[in-house]
């Protein structure tokens, strides 16, 4: 499996998605009215999509009903509440996440 985090963003679309890793993905379940999860063979989290920028990330469901890496967890703790947040965050002059940990674009 080849690991990777990253953040793309369409603001057009008012949506995001959150790369895990580079594998393919099997399935698709939906967690939240706005939060959908990739999954890859093997039940781990591959991506995540929100629906809507300002959605909350359900950190309790993805711990409690998918496999997600830990440090994966780390990186999303990262954005909470949302990714509006964050990007609200960013545009207000404050640090966003470290580079090293997290990797961001807009579509």
């Amino acid at each position: 499996m080849t690991k990777r985090f990253l953040v793309s963003v369409d603001f057009d679309a008012d949506a995001a998605y959150v790369t895990m890793s580079d594998e393919a993905v099997a399935k698709t379940k939906q967690v939240t009215d706005d939060v959908v999860v990739d999954l890859d063979e093997y039940n781990v989290v591959a991506g995540i999509e929100f629906l809507r920028i300002e959605a909350e990330i359900p950190f309790q469901r993805l711990i409690d009903e998918f496999h997600v890496h830990s440090d994966d967890v780390e990186r999303l703790r990262a954005l909470r509440p949302s990714i509006a947040g964050r990007l609200q965050s960013a545009a207000d002059g404050a640090s966003v996440v470290p580079s090293t940990s997290l990797v961001a674009q807009t579509v």
